[in-house]
């Protein structure tokens, strides 16, 4: 039906395994995460090399 009238499904998810998921169920539009997301993974990074993990 989305297709069929050149329409586009979006759909936020939470990680790239399900934004997968959802790209194999026709979505076409996906967002990988939000901002917030990206921002505790690199304060997570940056705080492991500061303790030399």
């Amino acid at each position: 039906m989305v297709h069929d009238n050149d329409l586009i499904a979006a759909i936020h998810t939470p990680n790239g395994e399900t934004a997968r998921q959802r790209a194999s169920q026709g979505f076409t539009f996906i967002t990988l995460a939000s901002d917030l997301t990206h921002l505790e993974q690199a304060a997570r990074d940056h705080l492991a090399k500061a303790r030399g993990n």
